[in-house]
């Protein structure tokens, strides 16, 4: 039974258990006493009622979204428990805590656990699993059934819609507006598809919130300051969730972005590295469309200037504020260069190459045959602007490739 509370937690306490939890124990163990009973009477042997190792009186979960995971056991045992674990994690990955809560050995023990949660510590949507471990007396180990259930947002009375690759839950009136929000997600999606030839491995749940209060709950706290300060309009919590602020005006560019990073993220996903980040947000700049004023403006004015951002530089993220706009436009103007220039399937084998766990470096060469300078000076050249001077190298024109890099 999995029980969801808005407002405050009950607090289980093994010596003196709510009345719903004595009432529910009661009738657990009435039916207990009927199905022995009934076995008496049909065999008629004593040896008959030997029960086995270990009875599960009661197993019960329950959470505060945002705030807590609360769990229960109430056990019977021919032999004393003498210890008792919990373990809980996300379905679908072999990752768990291990909690050893306080409890009283004995061959009837009763056991809780509250998990303090940091807010947006899981997303909506996530399905937990868990199980407890009871150690006896005689050594034996004993684990009960996994059991599952879903974390949501419990504030709001979701609806949800399907579409070709995209779930959208949403609350309130407007369900034309939803439908709009999935529409452009579905769209989005299929772009990354078909022009970028991103493959599409699973579905994506996109949970649309109506203001920023309501939203707050599920996102990561940095700082009280820093969220009163920012309105984030929306950010993928998990491989396969969006939160949005879906009242927005700039809503279904901002769907459209994050769900590259996520269709992205599902592509390449390996356990030693992460997409440089010219091309993660690149692609997800390609994916919303037509390039945003502020960022075309910017990356307009340091081509006239001749004061891009190198490639390189852009592996990760800029510490200068003066250059977020241009960072957006120049990732976007890389990888749209790299489509028109060499193709949708070097593009394809490229992300291959990362989900592989390579370099940037070494994917680069694989596939294209060159690196990540010469990708630097071919994209410039394209704007109309010359290679890039660097300290150490001597450059030799080349037919083939336009440069050769030699160490001087």
């Amino acid at each position: 039974m999995s029980m969801s509370r808005k407002k405050t937690l009950p607090g289980w306490n093994p010596k003196q258990p709510s009345a719903r939890l004595r009432w529910r124990r009661a009738v657990l163990v009435f039916a207990l006493v009927a199905s022995l009973a009934t076995a008496w009477a049909a065999i008629g042997a004593p040896d008959a009622m030997a029960a086995g190792p270990l009875d599960i009186i009661a197993d019960e979960h329950g959470y505060v979204f945002s705030e807590a995971l609360d769990f229960y056991l109430s056990a019977r045992s021919e032999t004393a428990v003498i210890e008792v674990i919990l373990f809980y994690g996300r379905e679908g990955t072999p990752l768990v805590r291990r909690i050893y809560p306080e409890m009283e050995p004995g061959t009837e023990i009763e056991v809780s656990h509250t998990e303090e949660l940091e807010s947006g510590q899981f997303a909506p949507g996530t399905v937990l699993r868990y199980w407890w471990r009871l150690l006896l007396a005689d050594g034996r180990q004993i684990d009960t059934e996994t059991r599952t259930f879903e974390y949501t947002d419990t504030n709001q009375d979701w609806r949800t819609i399907e579409g070709t690759h995209v779930d959208l839950y949403w609350y309130g009136r407007d369900a034309d507006h939803a439908q709009d929000i999935l529409a452009a997600a579905d769209q989005a999606v299929e772009r990354l598809q078909d022009e970028m030839g991103i493959p599409v491995e699973r579905r994506v749940r996109v949970y649309v919130y109506n203001n920023q209060r309501d939203m707050r709950a599920a996102l990561s706290s940095r700082s009280e300051s820093y969220d009163d300060r920012v309105l984030t309009l929306g950010v993928a919590v998990d491989e396969y969730t969006l939160l949005l602020l879906g009242t927005h005006r700039d809503a279904f560019k901002t769907v459209a972005h994050e769900l590259s990073h996520i269709v992205t993220g599902i592509a390449t996903d390996n356990p030693y590295t992460d997409l440089p980040r010219w091309l993660d947000e690149g692609l997800a700049m390609y994916a919303e469309g037509e390039l945003p004023d502020d960022n075309r403006y910017a990356l307009e004015d340091a081509i006239e200037a001749d004061r891009l951002l190198s490639i390189r530089s852009m592996t990760s993220y800029s510490g200068k504020a003066s250059d977020v706009d241009l960072f957006y436009g120049q990732a976007y103007s890389i990888v749209s260069f790299m489509l028109d220039e060499f193709g949708r399937d070097k593009l394809v084998d490229l992300l291959a190459a990362f989900s592989e766990g390579m370099r940037q470096e070494d994917a680069l060469m694989r596939v294209y045959g060159f690196g990540l300078d010469e990708l630097d000076d071919r994209w410039r050249s394209s704007l109309g602007l010359q290679p890039r001077p660097r300290s150490g190298v001597l450059r030799i024109p080349s037919p083939a490739r336009g440069y050769v890099l030699v160490g001087v």
